[in-house]
């Protein structure tokens, strides 16, 4: 079973607590420990910052394996080495990826059951 949560807000700075409330949801449902929701919420943060546009979209996908968080979309900063050193460290595994929209997006998996 696979679930899935996809919010858009606006890509001001005050947003950033409603994906957070959003994700820590998400994370209590999965019965994630508090740190990895911690984690997860950090991260997604951190990425919400290279936002452009009017809105950002981030979708959470859940299976019995991992927690993917796509965030999107974002600029040229999101390939920042100093970006990537704050991701690489609070997720399991960072993708910067091409969106169908031209822009990059963000995928943030977190394996579920704490490889760290």
């Amino acid at each position: 079973m696979t679930d899935v949560v996809s919010i858009t807000v606006p890509a001001a700075p005050g947003w950033s607590g409603v994906v957070e409330l959003v994700l820590a949801g998400l994370g209590a449902r999965l019965d994630l420990p508090y740190d990895r929701i911690d984690e997860l919420q950090l991260a997604t943060t951190a990425a919400l910052e290279d936002a452009v546009g009017a809105d950002v979209r981030v979708d959470a996908r859940a299976d019995a394996h991992s927690v993917d968080i796509r965030v999107g979309p974002l600029g040229a900063a999101a390939e920042d080495p100093a970006r990537r050193r704050v991701l690489d460290a609070l997720a399991d595994s960072v993708a910067v990826e091409p969106g169908e929209d031209g822009n990059t997006w963000t995928l943030l998996t977190f394996v579920r059951g704490g490889a760290r």
